[in-house]
């Protein structure tokens, strides 16, 4: 291993293809590079993805879109 970034807590990358982004769809997740952890990292920038969720309340079937921030550089970890 010659590179690893952590946010935060449960956020944090490996240059192969190990991406977690706790509170994110694996789908979205999927999207986000080890490049953009590194730039979040270094430029402090707060990137944001949309996803999308199917809920029911009271048997009334709708979707949601939602605006995720991931990843964020608050409460930086740090970089080894």
């Amino acid at each position: 291993m010659t590179e690893f970034v952590e946010l935060r807590t449960k956020m944090y990358a490996l240059p192969v293809d190990t991406k977690k982004a706790k509170g994110v769809k694996s789908n979205i997740s999927e999207t986000i590079t080890f490049e953009n952890y590194k730039q979040c990292l270094n430029d402090a920038i707060e990137m944001t993805r949309k996803q999308s969720c199917i809920k029911s309340k009271l048997h009334e079937v709708y979707t949601i879109s939602e605006t995720k921030i991931a990843p964020s550089p608050t409460m930086i970890s740090g970089i080894s």
